[in-house]
């Protein structure tokens, strides 16, 4: 297993963008948008944690990954990221950790590996665009 530690949001930017243009998404997920607090797992793969000390319920915040990783290391290492995610919802007292994704591949590894409860399997998401700030809206959408 690679180094997990909390995510530094200023430091780590950098690698995500690199990472969402090595998947050639059209625009990355801005800065302001991504959680303070989440895990990284050097050079592999990274997850936010949103949550409110007042709620009992953390959203992860997608599973982003390094591209060029071999598909046996990154299927690890998302595994341990996302037990550093489910360590800091602890460590924050939270009780459930609520997360959606539309990947397949993430299904798997989420029901079959991880042991997680599928509870929407026919789920659409929407933005609320409050200030009509941000016309490109293409890091939020299929």
């Amino acid at each position: 297993m690679k180094n997990k530690r909390l995510w530094q949001l200023n430091k780590d930017y950098p690698t995500l963008q690199r990472w969402f243009k090595e998947h050639n998404w059209e625009s990355p997920i801005p800065k302001n948008v991504l959680p303070k607090l989440g895990i990284i797992v050097e050079d592999v793969c990274a997850a936010g944690l949103h949550f409110d000390s007042s709620s009992k319920l953390g959203v992860m915040y997608g599973i982003f990954s390094n591209p060029n990783v071999s598909k046996i290391t990154l299927f690890k290492e998302m595994k341990n990221c996302i037990e550093g995610i489910k360590e800091l919802g602890i460590k924050k007292k939270l009780n459930y950790i609520y997360t959606i994704t539309g990947e397949k591949s993430l299904h798997k590894l989420y029901e079959k590996h991880l042991s997680l409860t599928i509870r929407e399997k026919m789920v659409k998401s929407y933005i609320i665009d409050l200030h009509n700030t941000n016309k490109n809206l293409d890091w939020i959408s299929e």
